[in-house]
């Protein structure tokens, strides 16, 4: 299956390239561009000229794709696919790859979130407000951490001001869209006095529960998976059990499915919409600078919460009634007993569940330009976060009680100093730190309280001489967990890269990389249920804490060691003229690649998994081409083809789970003097190639569109008018990589329209 989906892939490519080619000599050149550089780039230089393969959203582009979370904005972009959990959350997936794999930052200091923790918990960063997105794929991603070893996503914004603006700057946006009556206002104000630069935004978004076409909850599909787990578990059991527990197992079977039947009559399965997928956020920041000849130096602050819901359904397990009083009577005192009944009788009237994030953030960023001296340029950011969010059960009769507290405060820093050319040689060299504290509280407080915290020393050398460039990367990272027990977590990851750019002309170049990488083990792989005075899992399964948003009593293991990849990559790009594209073909080998395995047991019909490590490899390719196809006087016509697709596998066999499926893609975008339209339509293809305990997924073709239109009003404002038409087609899409794909579907059939004025 692989083979043919890799073959039909190639093919396209080279066809779409080969075509292309041939359109663009008839074409008319496109005149020369302002190209911004690349700002998570170590040398800062145009997207074209970086030894990387890089990704950079921005302008009307970035507003034409923006979504309510990161993943679901860069979801169409070669490469990216998103793990949503519900409307509320996406997380990026960088080449099969996301959570503690992918390191999101924004303006080039991490986040400081749980969004790494666990699938349901959101990123604290608003992509509404943001001025471009950068994505850095392969080998270079190394340089901003240990665990970006699947890439990077940078949120860039002007909260610190780099520079003074020629004259002050509103800009006022209003949308509203109808598959979630969402509203959306945000405002943003830039201006300067003397040399000191101001920066204000703020933002507010509500929205109801989503539209969907059919039902939320894939009946058929829960039940098949059910019954799945359900004989994995009986036949790694089977050759232990003897007829007495047979028996035992006969009656717990029976109580299993009374307790199956009790739960399909107490979930309600929506029709049309997502239960509980209605959201609320609101946000700003605030951030001032003083920019002197020789650099700036500034600060800024920001405020961003956040409550949404988690689909009805998946955490139907966690809060059914529980049938062990007897049990619980012989392991434990009278007192615990009363304590734990009580509870589960309030539990079971849970109706479902919502998240409360709230984070406040301070950064310091600053840059000095030095003038004599081996050293030309020094910059440095810090960004000091504190983070909760609260995980709350909504009962029945309205009353809200917190269940899981999450809290993450810390502070993360980079110092980059970029020395003076030295014949044909540049470099940048840097120093990275965080020192962050995470704690859990409540009743799915399965990672114990951990102090994490890391050094890391990194430089980057590059060679230039006529059309060969060369880069050079290396790091070195110390990395410590201390869940405040007797089994700490330290060690070292040592990465090195290696890039090479040939040029074939001024219009198209050569990309070759190659890299080794290590990443460290995270606080929920090394400690989840894990009795860090003994270090080692609880000996008794009734302390282990079940993991609601996957449904697993998940344990981890402190004896983990550190994930070692070897990645190499190929890459052509072809930049200038009528006729642009790129392609990249890819493979990592990842010793010791750590993951959730179910371990063939379980406990009160909860399955136990287990954090463990594994070889893997990643192959993949990804393209894409655009050339003109006409170009007149006031206006031009241009059209795209795009796909990506990866295979993950265990080298001892087996697929790696939740892996998007393969993407093939048109586009069709029209320019006029002041409008524009473009047409894009992506097929995603059914994903057959799943893991030991996972249901193949149905393809489907995602058909949107987006138009404006531009007035100068006032002089040198604009008003801009635009519409944003989403999944036209209304299909019924379940996500492979989203771990919710049988709960909640993707948003139905959507049309947004917006309004923006530019002063």
């Amino acid at each position: 299956m692989q083979r043919k989906k890799l073959s039909t892939a190639i093919g396209l490519a080279v066809t779409a390239l080969y075509a292309g080619g041939v359109l663009a000599q008839e074409a008319a050149h496109n005149e020369d561009e302002i190209v911004e550089v690349v700002v998570t780039a170590a040398f800062r230089q145009s997207e074209a000229e970086t030894a990387m393969p890089v990704g950079v959203l921005d302008g009307e582009a970035l507003r034409e794709r923006i979504g309510n979370s990161l993943g679901e904005t860069l979801q169409n972009e070669i490469g990216i696919n998103n793990a949503s959990f519900g409307t509320g959350v996406g997380h990026p997936v960088i080449r099969g790859q996301t959570g503690n794999r992918v390191r999101v930052l924004q303006n080039g200091v991490g986040t400081t979130d749980a969004a790494a923790l666990s699938p349901d918990h959101a990123e604290a960063v608003n992509t509404q407000l943001a001025e471009r997105l950068e994505v850095i794929r392969g080998p270079s991603a190394l340089l901003y951490g240990s665990g970006a070893v699947g890439g990077v996503v940078n949120v860039i914004d002007n909260r610190i001001p780099e520079s003074l603006p020629a004259e002050p700057s509103l800009v006022l946006q209003q949308t509203r869209d109808n598959v979630s009556n969402q509203d959306q206002t945000l405002v943003r104000i830039d201006a300067a006095a003397g040399n000191v630069a101001f920066h204000l935004d703020a933002f507010t978004s509500r929205n109801d529960n989503v539209e969907i076409s059919g039902y939320a909850i894939d009946e058929e599909a829960v039940e098949e998976l059910e019954e799945l787990i359900h004989e994995h578990l009986e036949e790694a059991h089977e050759d232990d059990h003897d007829d007495d527990h047979d028996e035992h197992e006969d009656d717990h079977d029976d109580d299993h499915d009374d307790d199956h039947e009790h739960e399909e009559e107490e979930v309600e399965n929506t029709f049309g919409y997502i239960g509980n997928s209605d959201a609320e956020s609101d946000g700003g920041n605030a951030g001032f600078s003083f920019v002197g000849d020789n650099g700036f130096f500034g600060f800024s602050v920001s405020e961003v919460s956040k409550e949404y819901g988690l689909p009805i359904g998946v955490h139907a397990h966690a809060h059914h009634e529980e049938e062990h009083d007897e049990h619980e009577e012989e392991d434990h005192d009278e007192d615990h007993d009363d304590d734990h009944d009580e509870h589960e009788e309030h539990a079971e009237e849970v109706e479902f569940i919502r998240i409360a994030m709230d984070k406040t953030r301070y950064d310091f960023k600053g840059e000095l330009q030095l003038d004599d001296g081996f050293i030309q340029s020094i910059r440095a950011s810090a960004g000091i976060t504190d983070y909760m969010h609260d995980e709350i059960e909504i009962f029945e009769d309205g009353e809200r009680e917190v269940g899981t507290r999450y809290e993450h405060e810390g502070t993360e820093g980079r110092v980059t100093m970029t020395h003076v050319p030295m014949g044909n040689w540049s470099g940048v060299w840097g120093l990275q730190f965080t020192d962050n504290v995470f704690s859990a509280t409540g009743e799915e407080a399965f990672i114990p309280e951990s102090d994490i915290n890391s050094v890391g020393f990194f430089g980057v050398e590059r060679y230039t001489n006529g059309n060969f460039t060369g880069e050079i990367g290396l790091r070195f990272e110390d990395s410590s967990v201390d869940p405040n027990g007797r089994c700490d977590y330290s060690g070292n990851a040592t990465s090195l890269s290696g890039s090479v750019l040939y040029d074939l002309d001024n219009e198209s170049n050569l990309l070759f990389g190659a890299s080794r990488s290590q990443r460290a083990p995270t606080v929920e792989e090394l400690y989840s249920n894990v009795d860090t005075d003994g270090c080692a899992p609880e000996e008794h399964h009734e302390h282990l804490v079940l993991h609601a948003a996957t449904n697993l009593l998940e344990v981890g293991n402190p004896m983990l060691e550190e994930e070692t990849s070897a990645n190499l990559e190929f890459g052509y790009r072809k930049y200038g003229g009528g006729f642009t594209g790129e392609f990249s073909a890819y493979h990592k080998q990842i010793d010791n690649f750590i993951f959730l395995d179910l371990t063939g047991e379980e406990f009160e019909e909860q399955p136990l998994a287990s954090y463990v490590a594994r070889d893997a490899s990643f192959t993949g390719i990804e393209g894409e081409v655009n050339f003109n196809v006409m170009e007149g006087d006031d206006f031009s016509l241009e059209f795209g083809v795009f796909g990506d697709l990866v295979n993950a596998e265990f080298d001892s066999g087996g697929y790696v789970p939740r892996i998007p499926a393969a993407k093939l893609g048109a586009k069709l975008r029209w320019f006029g003097e002041n409008w524009s339209i473009h047409l894009h339509a992506t097929r995603v293809e059914e994903q057959e190639d799943v893991a030991e305990l996972e249901l193949p997924t149905g393809g489907y073709t995602l058909l949107s569109l987006y138009a404006d239109y531009h007035w100068t009003v006032a002089g040198d404002s604009s008003l801009e008018l635009f519409l944003r038409g989403q999944n036209l087609l209304d299909e019924e899409i379940r996500n492979h990589a989203s771990f919710l794909k049988n709960y909640g579907p993707e948003p139905g059939r959507g049309v947004m329209v917006g309004v923006r004025f530019e002063y």
